[in-house]
């Protein structure tokens, strides 16, 4: 879908959530976006997504500053579950837990929901080019669906990169203008099923958490097993000597271990 929401032309702005998306993709400039989707495809191997938890950041050529993992939490509520380095510097605040309409302006914000959503719904290659608050610096931003944990297609990875130039670092100064995107394009392609893919391909992938990406990711702790002592439940809530009413038994029951 082409359009343009900034005001930097002097026009009116364009609602593009009201037109259906172009299914057309555009030519992906910057190398690291390029990349992204590169690997993503020789991941999915033919299915509609890979898996979250196949993701791994050894195999990635991408600098990871630079991706952003997207969860749908259902109703439109979009929210950035990882955000690199680059992208925290660049918005000046940490974007994990924030919703994925606080990187855009105006309409734009509604705009760019609709395409993750339609990104999810498909699935589909959701792109689009984006102009910074000065309405010249470029920016890119590819969409790439991912399956959760329980099979079904509610996250997106992504990668937002200006298409030249180094990723600028937030300006603080009083007065300053925070950076927020306009749409120029974006567009989105459908994932076609290749040579032995199909619906529920890739199902037996194992669905445990990934590792998380280099530069944004969190370690999670291991879980080392049961004590090696055994378990005792003891009855509580009442007192031995004190009715039990209508012969139900107690409500609580502490378990704790021999050591």
């Amino acid at each position: 879908m082409n359009g343009n929401e900034g005001d930097h032309t002097g026009g009116n702005s364009i609602e593009l959530a009201s037109y259906r998306l172009s299914r057309s993709g555009n030519e992906m400039i910057h190398s690291e976006i390029r990349e992204l989707y590169n690997y993503w495809e020789r991941l999915r191997a033919g299915r509609p997504c890979p898996y979250r938890a196949e993701v791994d950041p050894r195999d990635m050529k991408t600098d990871a500053r630079h991706l952003f993992v997207l969860e749908d939490l259902g109703q439109g509520n979009l929210r950035f579950r990882l955000a690199g380095t680059a992208l925290v510097d660049a918005f000046g605040y940490e974007l994990r837990g924030m919703s994925a309409r606080s990187v855009m302006a105006g309409k734009a914000r509604e705009s760019f929901v609709a395409l993750i959503a339609e990104t999810l719904a498909e699935p589909g290659v959701g792109y689009a080019r984006l102009f910074a608050p000065d309405g010249v610096t470029v920016w890119e931003v590819i969409l790439l669906p991912l399956r959760g944990n329980f099979g079904s297609i509610d996250r997106l990875i992504g990668c937002l990169h200006p298409v030249s130039g180094r990723t600028p670092e937030a300006v603080t100064e009083p007065g300053a203008v925070p950076l927020r995107f306009t749409i120029d394009t974006m567009s989105i392609r459908p994932v076609g099923e290749g040579a032995g893919g199909g619906p529920d391909a890739g199902m037996e992938a194992d669905q445990g958490d990934a590792m998380p990406l280099a530069g944004f990711g969190e370690g999670q702790a291991s879980f080392e097993g049961a004590p090696a002592g055994g378990l005792t439940a003891i009855e509580g809530g009442l007192g031995e000597d004190e009715p039990k009413g209508n012969g139900e038994r107690p409500k609580l029951r502490v378990v704790k271990t021999d050591e």
